[in-house]
């Protein structure tokens, strides 16, 4: 089979992984126990796949949803060194200076999230089946795995 043949063929199908792999999200944390559990992958409508197109507009986040949302992680000397993403429900929005914002909170937490999460930080919102999530129960560890044995050979 020629190299073109190969690639029409095989195309479709990375593009196809591709945005699957970026709708599922893996859970490291007990925040929102016993609905996600730490290593269970959850099914998210992205608001951004690839950079192509927009699945969900984060105006359309209510109360009761569980959304996906980017935390800066400041480094010892204040700097914003990336993002860490959260999985929380949405207990309330508020409006600040014409600036929607939202109020999280892990199901299995005992206090509200800190701070106010914006629109432009939501990554995405699980997808539910009634008032379930759809997910992979504990697919997430094999992820896990084999981020942290290609991190180790990083350091050899």
């Amino acid at each position: 089979m020629s190299f073109l043949k190969e690639t029409i063929i095989s195309l479709p199908i990375v593009i196809i992984l591709a945005i699957l792999s970026s709708q599922l999200v893996t859970v490291p944390t007990e925040s929102m126990s016993p609905i996600i559990n730490p290593g269970d992958m959850v099914l998210v409508e992205k608001t951004n796949i690839l950079d192509v197109f927009d699945e969900l507009d984060p105006n359309d986040i209510k109360v009761g949803d569980i959304i996906v949302y980017e935390k800066p992680v400041q480094t010892d000397n204040g700097q914003s060194e990336s993002n860490e993403e959260i999985i929380h429900r949405v207990i309330a929005i508020g409006n600040l200076n014409g600036k929607k914002y939202l109020i999280l909170k892990g199901d299995n937490n005992i206090f509200v999230d800190n701070e106010k999460v914006y629109l432009s930080q939501v990554d995405g919102r699980v997808v539910m089946w009634g008032r379930n999530p759809i997910l992979i129960p504990k697919a997430g560890y094999l992820i896990f795995y084999i981020k942290n044995l290609f991190h180790l050979g990083e350091n050899r």
